[in-house]
């Protein structure tokens, strides 16, 4: 098919990101497992010029559309028969990185290659090639049911006393993660035969946990934003806390971790992407590095960056993916944006598992003026968080004049809004 229209090709595909495709302009297909389609409108679904279904199991395990990338070529093969060869390949969530990277590579098509998608992936080379390049990381060992007594030892041996992380070395979002007791704890379960395939342990960090966010084009950072987390994604996962995070209102912190990432993104070659970064600030005033995707941030994160900056992460993901301008015009920091001095996004969390029916909503009148935007259930709702990694019963933006000022609004929120519900069908 020749009609001067490009042929791009979407590897996944969510509903909030309908507002970053123009389906008139260009021939757009995508390629996603049959469960991501029943989760997407039908008026949705019949814009794109087609959609190749991939048979894989409706789970939260991110390594499955990798697993999947012989059949994608297929798939994308019996597209290109029909619409011609891909212009662009666009992946914009944790899982789709790394196959659509080799997609680009077997159709030679520029953008995120696959040494950086994998960069970017697997936390072991990650932190492998950021340590070679002198960027601080936490002490760390590959393991597997392979691993012995021994090299756990030495591992543990100058790692200060106290928990020990255990995750998959490819996951997103908490999912798989494990923080043990202690050493004792680590050697324990690795006697019993618990440490899986595909896992790392880490040293604990102490420190609170900031999230960077941000755009990068031909090598410049176009945008910036650091955020901090006043809980973390751990507890929101598995303790159903409150997960938030408030934006830094200190410009010599702010510039540290823009330089602490430019030396990351170079480091790993990522050049024309958005990206999502987490690190930590110890104690003792030192950043050390947690992890990054070469993709924007879930949870609250694109919403809070959209309405509050006015920068649209997905859509610059899109951008970057299809080799069009950023529509960040200069480079800039969220600090750059004077009003609100500081802000941030805030997640109750639904708690339950399964579908649940809101019964009562409480609090909403005492809600503090600093929200910014808030999406919160009625009675009578039901909610079951169905192809959503945050399980969320409310979310919040909160501007102030300070990230102090924040922090004093989200407490109040926490302390206000109570969601009563029932488990549903």
């Amino acid at each position: 098919m020749t009609t001067g229209k490009q042929h791009v090709v979407h590897i996944g595909f969510h509903a909030s990101e309908a507002h970053t495709v123009d389906f008139d302009a260009d021939h757009v297909t995508a390629v996603m497992a049959r469960g991501s389609l029943t989760r997407l409108p039908e008026e949705l679904a019949s814009r794109f010029a087609r959609i190749a279904l991939l048979d894989l199991p409706d789970s939260a395990d991110l390594d499955t559309y990798d697993r999947a990338y012989d059949r994608m070529c297929d798939l994308v093969d019996e597209l290109s028969a029909e619409f011609g060869a891909p212009d662009a390949i666009v992946a914009l969530y944790e899982h789709t990185t790394l196959p659509a990277a080799r997609l680009r590579e077997r159709f030679g098509l520029p953008g995120t290659n696959v040494r950086t998608a994998l960069l970017c992936r697997d936390k072991v080379p990650m932190k492998e090639t950021l340590a070679a390049a002198g960027v601080p990381v936490p002490r760390f060992l590959p393991v597997g049911p392979e691993t012995g007594r021994s090299e756990l030892e030495d591992f543990l041996a100058p790692v200060p006393p106290g928990p020990i992380v255990l995750k998959p070395r490819s996951q997103g979002a908490s999912i798989g993660v494990r923080i043990l007791d202690d050493a004792d704890a680590l050697l324990a379960l690795a006697a019993e035969g618990g440490l899986e395939e595909g896992h790392e342990v880490e040293e604990f960090v102490q420190g609170p946990i900031y999230h960077i966010d941000g755009v990068v084009r031909a090598g410049e950072m176009r945008w910036f934003c650091t955020s901090r987390y006043l809980d973390t994604c751990f507890n929101f996962q598995h303790g159903h806390q409150p997960l938030a995070a408030v934006t830094s209102d200190s410009p010599e912190l702010t510039e540290r971790m823009r330089e602490f990432t430019a030396l990351v993104l170079d480091t790993l070659g990522l050049t024309d992407s958005t990206f999502h970064m987490e690190l930590f600030h110890t104690p003792d005033d030192e950043l050390v590095f947690l992890e990054i995707g070469n993709r924007f941030g879930g949870a609250g994160i694109s919403w809070h960056q959209r309405t509050v900056f006015g920068v649209d992460l997905a859509k610059e993901a899109v951008l970057a993916c299809t080799g069009r301008p950023s529509e960040v015009i200069t480079p800039k920091t969220m600090l750059d944006t004077p009003d609100p001095g500081a802000s941030g996004w805030l997640y109750m969390p639904l708690g339950a598992q399964g579908s649940v029916h809101v019964l009562g909503v409480t609090g909403l009148e005492e809600l503090p003026d600093a929200i910014l935007s808030a999406e919160v259930p009625a009675v009578g709702d039901v909610l079951n968080g169905r192809g959503n990694v945050w399980r969320t019963g409310g979310r919040f933006l909160v501007g102030g004049p300070s990230t102090a000022s924040v922090e004093q609004s989200m407490a109040r929120i926490v302390d206000t809004y109570t969601l009563t519900t029932k488990a549903g069908d």
